[in-house]
């Protein structure tokens, strides 16, 4: 079964960051990887007593250095109201996700730092995808000091890496989340899935989506409160906890 590359320097952060498998669930042994013309439900993925793994596939490219990035000129907070986002775009379906997400206030961080990795330009290389898209106020929620190290030039295949963790190869709506699942992002990283009661509380890698299946004309936002991150980073990454 064909696998899809999605993000080209995973494999280079990954010297620096220290990828680890996230997910607590350890009976989860088999991976697989979707075919491009597969739905995650046509492969059943995510499914209740057998659970899947979707997978994201690395590669190596080398890395172009960019200027630093200003912090400061980063937004914080959001300026519309959760449950009214993309509420003044008519007909989202008529917008690519990353452009849709740039139409969004309440992104312009998240978008903003794809932009500055390079990931925009993977992404057009995909027929389509899914964004979990964290809004300004869950990048706030980092310490000043890790955020301002995750900007700098030298640490743009850190930042990819990070990003990396918030897109799927594939459009999934909400529904396809399945409780006590797992997503793998990078060697030995996963990402755990937890779904509450009737698909309520859905969380990816511990961030909640707050506002899901945003359809775009080539995939699906879905809106999360906190920026995920592998939770056992090198104490000595930039980032680490």
């Amino acid at each position: 079964m064909k696998k899809r590359t999605i993000i080209p320097m995973a494999l280079a952060a990954t010297m620096l960051f220290g990828f680890g498998c996230a997910s607590s669930n350890d009976a989860t042994n088999d991976t697989t990887a979707m075919d491009d013309d597969m739905t995650m439900s046509e492969t059943q993925t995510m499914a209740g007593d057998d659970p899947e793994t979707v997978v994201v596939e690395e590669s190596v490219v080398a890395v172009t250095p960019v200027a630093t990035l200003d912090v400061t000129t980063l937004v914080m907070e959001n300026t519309t109201e959760i449950d009214q986002m993309f509420e003044s775009v008519e007909d989202t379906e008529q917008y690519d996700a990353l452009e849709l997400a740039r139409m969004e206030p309440n992104l312009s961080t998240f978008v903003t730092l794809v932009e500055q990795s390079g990931i925009n330009n993977d992404l057009d290389r995909l027929e389509e995808f899914t964004l979990l898209a964290p809004t300004n106020e869950a990048f706030a929620k980092l310490p000043k000091e890790k955020l301002e190290a995750l900007v700098l030039s030298e640490n743009q295949a850190l930042l990819k890496a990070i990003l990396q963790a918030h897109i799927l190869p594939n459009e999934v709506s909400s529904l396809q989340f399945q409780n006590n699942t797992q997503i793998e992002v990078g060697e030995d990283s996963y990402l755990p899935v937890e779904v509450g009661v009737n698909n309520t509380n859905i969380r990816v890698g511990g961030a909640q989506l707050v506002k899901t299946n945003i359809e775009a004309s080539n995939g699906m936002i879905h809106v999360i409160d906190s920026v995920i991150l592998p939770k056992d980073a090198q104490d000595d990454s930039p980032i680490g906890y």
